[in-house]
């Protein structure tokens, strides 16, 4: 079947040093059937590149002349991709030696697009419809593999060929948040199923670039918020949603006139893609 391996990367010099030699060890077993790993590196400001080169050669590494964002980031490493199934790790996710081995099998039926790992700390990823937005609903770790609406942008692994039907991540979540349940959700839509797998470990440190170090965090606030509200729009597909929508969205608006500023953002971010 073929993994190809693909680590998104920004600033990542650190991490990447930290971190990239349990990827490595995980590829030495036979069982995960890796056959590439590859860096995409989104545009960094520090040596990520220069140390990738010169420290790890074996290692794919594909630049972006300049910070383009995560969904690109990931659109780029699913092309560059060889294997039939691609499993995309964030900088600071570590994957258990045999990660990958409970998760090969749903890819036998082809339906299963793609398969997120356990983190330790969350469930299967869901959403649902409540007071005029689609919400996230908290889930437990739990012992048995379960439909997910979404897989984990950073800790899963997708069908290729899936992936590039739907045309991958949309880019209007540039730079961050919310690309990965969009991407969930219009696999829904075609027919395709998101599993999440207990067995498929990874440890996720939480040390990502995404942090007061490197944005300002009302930047991050704006950001999330934003692309919640465009995730939103695109999720409403009948009457009673839209309504639904208007209607809190103007008592959100009425308590939190601040919003607005939220709203014009969105509107010119889905103007802009």
């Amino acid at each position: 079947m073929g993994v190809s391996v693909v680590i998104t990367c920004w600033n990542g010099r650190k991490l990447l040093e930290k971190n990239l030699p349990f990827v490595i060890e995980a590829s030495k077993n036979p069982q995960n059937q890796i056959i590439e790993i590859i860096v995409v590196d989104d545009g960094s400001k520090d040596d990520s590149v220069d140390f990738l080169k010169k420290d790890f050669p074996g290692v794919k590494t594909v630049v972006h002349k300049e910070n383009k964002g995560y969904s690109v980031t990931c659109n780029t490493g699913v092309k560059e991709a060889r294997g039939e199934l691609v499993a995309i790790l964030n900088l600071d996710v570590i994957p258990k030696k045999d990660f990958l081995v409970n998760a090969l099998p749903y890819f036998e039926d082809e339906k299963v697009f793609a398969v997120s790992f356990n983190e330790g700390k969350f469930g299967p990823g869901r959403v649902r419809w409540e007071k005029g937005f689609l919400e996230i609903i908290p889930t437990s770790v739990s012992e048995k593999s379960e439909t997910a609406s979404w897989a984990s942008g950073g800790s899963s692994i997708f069908r290729k060929k899936i992936w590039e039907g739907l045309e991958g991540m949309d880019e209007v979540y540039s730079p961050f948040y919310f690309e990965d349940i969009d991407l969930g959700l219009r696999a829904k839509e075609k027919g395709f199923l998101c599993l999440w797998e207990p067995n498929s470990k990874v440890e996720h440190k939480h040390e990502s670039t995404i942090n007061s170090e490197n944005f300002d965090i009302k930047y991050i606030n704006s950001i999330k918020e934003r692309n919640h509200l465009i995730l939103t729009w695109k999720s409403i597909d009948n009457p009673s949603r839209f309504f639904s929508h208007l209607f809190y969205l103007g008592k959100r608006l009425i308590r939190s006139p601040g919003y607005l500023k939220i709203v014009f953002m969105a509107v010119r971010q889905r103007v802009k893609n």
